[in-house]
Formats: C-alpha cells, structure tokens, sequence
C-alpha cells in the first residue's frame, strides 16, 4: 500500500494567500499535513479563520 507524500520538514508562506485560490483549503490542507517533524508557517497577512483557531487551541 502506498502513501502520499510525506517530508521531515514543510515550510508554507503566506497560508491566506493559497486558501483563496481554486480549491484553496484543500491544498492548503495537503500542505499542512505533509510535515513528519516539523511545520513551519511565515505570513504577513492574516491567517484563515480555521489556522488561527487552531493556532489558538495551542496558545496555552
């Protein structure tokens, strides 16, 4: 069985930016879960509603 693909580390700039486009949350949604052991995620602008939720759930 195959699976899909998967790295040590996953950088994604501007995560608002990839949302908007076509298909946007799922693709933003493969790239947030390629990362094995780390995630790094660099903006400027806001991030979508459902990154921040999340971000937030983490803040502790």
């Amino acid at each position: 069985m195959a699976k899909g693909l998967e790295f040590d580390s996953v950088i994604v700039i501007e995560p608002a930016n990839i949302a908007q486009a076509q298909h946007g949350l799922r693709l933003l949604y493969i790239a947030l879960t390629r990362a094995v052991s780390r995630l790094v995620v660099i903006h400027s602008a806001p991030l979508p509603a459902a990154l921040r939720a999340a971000r937030d759930a983490l803040a502790v």
